[in-house]
């Protein structure tokens, strides 16, 4: 029952941002409001399994900048994100990008979907409790976690505009 009225909840809240999407990324204190992890933050270790059953952690990644990209099958705004992770992730993937797909509260099927839309990247299965440790109370919701382990980004909703400058300023960071 919890779970359901969680589900209907993420639906709605979904649906909502649809129609009236975030405008931007969290500003500096804003990621309280929205209840998601700060900036600076370390990010919430976590093990999930691929679709291969092959198991995931936030370990293994270390020294790796990381996007964690919370989505459900079911989720509109989630769809128009994807596309632009994927491209992300075959841009910087050869400098050490690794984009997860966290599908989260789903009702559908999330191996089949990236298929048909030629995603490439990670997906993580069942990430219903890895949102909550994340503060993720709607979708989509992006975080970008640094080579440390902190992050350095996080972001409800469908816009995607501030993500590559964040990534670049990353790679940059790492050569100081």
């Amino acid at each position: 029952m919890r779970r359901s009225l969680a589900l209907a909840a993420l639906v709605l809240l979904c649906a909502a941002n649809a129609a009236h999407p975030f405008r931007g990324g969290l500003e500096k204190g804003e990621e309280k409001k929205a209840g998601l992890l700060a900036v600076g933050a370390p990010a919430p270790e976590w093990k999930l399994a691929d679709p291969a059953g092959k198991t995931h952690t936030l370990g293994d990644y270390r020294g790796r900048v990381v996007v964690l990209d919370f989505w459900a099958t079911w989720c509109g705004p989630c769809a128009k994100v994807m596309p632009k992770l994927d491209k992300l992730q075959k841009k910087y993937g050869g400098r050490g990008l690794v984009v997860l797909g966290v599908s989260s509260f789903d009702t559908g099927d999330p191996v089949a979907l990236m298929k048909k839309r030629g995603l490439t990247y990670t997906l993580l299965l069942k990430g219903e409790g890895l949102s909550e440790s994340y503060g993720v109370t709607s979708l989509p919701v992006l975080y970008v976690i640094g080579a440390d382990g902190k992050v350095v980004y996080s972001h409800a909703g469908p816009d995607t505009k501030k993500l590559e400058d964040v990534i670049e300023k990353q790679f940059g960071d790492q050569g100081k």
